[in-house]
């Protein structure tokens, strides 16, 4: 764990708030945010980033689906006939992601993220 005197500690809670701030804004905080810059800003590989994203997915989501509950707007009916059928699908990517070199997940993760973005401006 990093110390707090650490400069790659301040480095890391501002990924945290990055993170947190569009994850409670737009829906959107792992992948798209925490990923990147670890890669980009702290030169973590592929593997470890998206790993570590993972983990603070569940942080940062437990809080955003019971603020969101709270105020009336989640469907739970809809979240496990999405979230159930994922569980199987992240057995399958984590499985196949460990077989992959790192710079080829980090190319896979750009290209889905480009698709994504062409995808919302011209949609």
């Amino acid at each position: 764990m990093p110390r707090v005197n650490d400069p790659g500690t301040l480095r890391l809670a501002l990924v945290g708030i990055c993170a947190g701030l569009l994850s409670g804004l737009l829906g959107v905080g792992g992948g798209v945010i925490i990923v990147p810059l670890l890669v980009l800003w702290l030169g973590w590989n592929q593997r470890s980033a998206q790993a570590t994203s993972l983990a603070a997915v569940f942080i940062i989501a437990s809080y955003g689906v019971v603020a969101f509950a709270l105020a009336g707007e989640v469907r739970p009916g809809t979240a496990a006939m999405i979230g159930l059928p994922a569980l199987a699908g992240v057995v399958f990517g984590t499985r196949l992601a460990a077989k992959l070199h790192s710079d080829t997940l980090g190319i896979l993760f750009g290209l889905f993220q480009v698709t994504v973005a062409i995808v919302m401006f011209a949609g």
